[in-house]
């Protein structure tokens, strides 16, 4: 008992200080989280990116498209009503991709998608024959399980037979 290579008792040992095992456990999970989110940066800076490039280039057709009406316009020549459609439509997808390659949108959708992990999980649900199916409860289940599948549908409710 009072040798000095008595070892305390387990219990006593692992309440006060983690082992070396948990402790490199810990030190490799956060290296691979780390990595994961390296990852996970890149892949939304590229998307940032080619959120960009869309922009530059069909920005600059529809500022052509946009000059050349406004300068017929000015010149007196008649525009078909027609043109205003490209106008507009293209403003609004042009506006939309602006927000992800320099306002706040990859923010908002982060978040939406923090909102839909955390309280519409039942989407998620796999089909029964993935191995991690095993993970999801019977309340996200509810929603899988509520749900039709497409075969029952019309018109292909017309078309495929029924099997259970």
């Amino acid at each position: 008992m009072g040798n000095k290579h008595s070892k305390p008792p387990y219990e006593h040992h692992h309440q006060n200080h983690p082992s070396k095992l948990d402790e490199f456990r810990s030190k490799v999970e956060d290296e691979l989280a780390r990595r994961m989110m390296l990852q996970r940066e890149i892949q939304m800076a590229v998307n940032v990116a080619k959120a960009r490039d869309t922009l530059c280039i069909f920005g600059t057709a529809w500022g052509t498209l946009v000059s050349s009406v406004a300068a017929a316009r000015l010149a007196g020549k008649t525009i078909p009503p027609v043109a205003g459609v490209p106008i507009v439509i293209g403003g609004i997808v042009l506006g939309n991709i602006a927000d992800m390659a320099y306002g706040n949108k990859l923010a908002r959708v982060t978040k939406e998608a923090e909102y839909i992990m955390e309280y519409e999980r039942g989407r998620f649900v796999p089909a029964k024959q993935a191995p991690f199916s095993k993970f999801y409860n019977e309340e996200e289940r509810h929603w899988f399980d509520e749900s039709t599948r497409v075969g029952e549908l019309y018109p292909n409710a017309l078309f495929v037979e029924k099997k259970k």
